[in-house]
């Protein structure tokens, strides 16, 4: 097969080798265990860590590029990356994920948006927080509980061109002043 060249060729020719990550430098750049300095390549997504063993491409003057993560102890986290990209888009018919655990974090913004389909959240407990602002806007709203408490510390107002309160045996209103018509 393919032997591995550890040293540069004597032509401008690229060339490429395996190496182990030494540490990391600054601006995304990582020390090899030889010595030299490399950075990730964009088409290489896995961010490399220290103690991994890599794929590297020397190219043209001192510049080296790790292609690829070849192996690295089982267990931790991996990171996805593009190195010089401000957003990352996937484009799919269907993407899938499926994992144990899920966190989706922004600092500013987030957006989730089904054009032509619904949305649809199902889970064993779900818990909504709006530090301002709550805003639910719909066509139909219908929801079925079995148990429906609802607290407002200052105003609570339902309003509607009809409204229908029923209970099957009690419904009670209490309150200093009671105001009908």
């Amino acid at each position: 097969m393919f032997a591995a060249q550890r040293s540069k060729p004597s032509s401008h020719a690229p060339y490429w080798f395996e190496a182990v990550i030494r540490d990391s430098l600054e601006d995304g750049a990582w020390r090899l265990d030889d010595g030299r300095a490399t950075r990730q390549a964009v088409s290489c997504l896995v961010t490399p860590q220290t103690g991994d063993r890599v794929l590297v491409l020397g190219a043209s003057g001192d510049e080296c590029f790790v292609l690829h993560v070849l192996e690295r102890e089982q267990g931790g986290r991996a990171t996805l990356t593009v190195p010089g990209a401000d957003s990352v888009s996937i484009r799919q018919g269907h993407v899938d994920i499926a994992s144990q655990t899920i966190a989706l974090r922004s600092s500013d913004s987030m957006e989730l948006t089904a054009v032509q389909g619904p949305i649809s959240l199902n889970a064993r407990n779900m818990f909504v927080g709006a530090a301002e602002s709550l805003v639910h806007t719909a066509r139909s709203y219908i929801g079925q509980v079995e148990q429906f408490m609802l607290q407002a510390r200052q105003l609570l107002r339902l309003h509607g061109e009809q409204a229908v309160i029923t209970a099957r045996q009690d419904a009670k209103i209490d309150a200093e002043r009671i105001s009908l018509g």
